[in-house]
């Protein structure tokens, strides 16, 4: 025989989930904008190259000091594209922290991220 709750118990065992959701819906708005505001920054080792990227690995800035032309083209490429990763690896890093504060170390949400943010280093 099935055990049943009491209906008042019932109702406000329904409006704590939907409270609960509600809370973590309005957390995921917030940590939407806040990842989409994340920029991750690098700079080559004696500083000829700075990148930004933000959280989904796109550049969104690249400075080159005038000593970054006498590397010769090939050496510089290289070095713009670690920089580039090193930037991206940073901008990962800061919205993987965001959610992690959001919705905590060991949510599915944050171990996705931080997978996602993994793969995108290694390539």
């Amino acid at each position: 025989m099935a055990a049943f709750m009491d209906p008042d118990e019932a109702i406000a065992k329904v409006a704590r989930d939907i409270e609960a959701a509600q809370e973590r819906a309005a957390r995921a708005g917030e940590l939407k904008t806040a990842i989409d505001r994340v920029r991750g920054s690098a700079a080559s080792p004696r500083g000829e190259v700075h990148a930004q990227a933000d959280a989904s690995g796109r550049l969104t800035d690249l400075h080159l000091k005038d000593d970054a032309l006498n590397l010769g083209a090939d050496r510089l490429a290289a070095l713009v594209l670690q920089t580039v990763q090193a930037a991206t690896r940073d901008a990962g890093a800061r919205a993987v922290a965001l959610t992690e504060d959001a919705f905590g170390t060991d949510s599915p949400l944050t171990t996705h991220l931080r997978a996602e943010v993994a793969t995108r280093a290694a390539l």
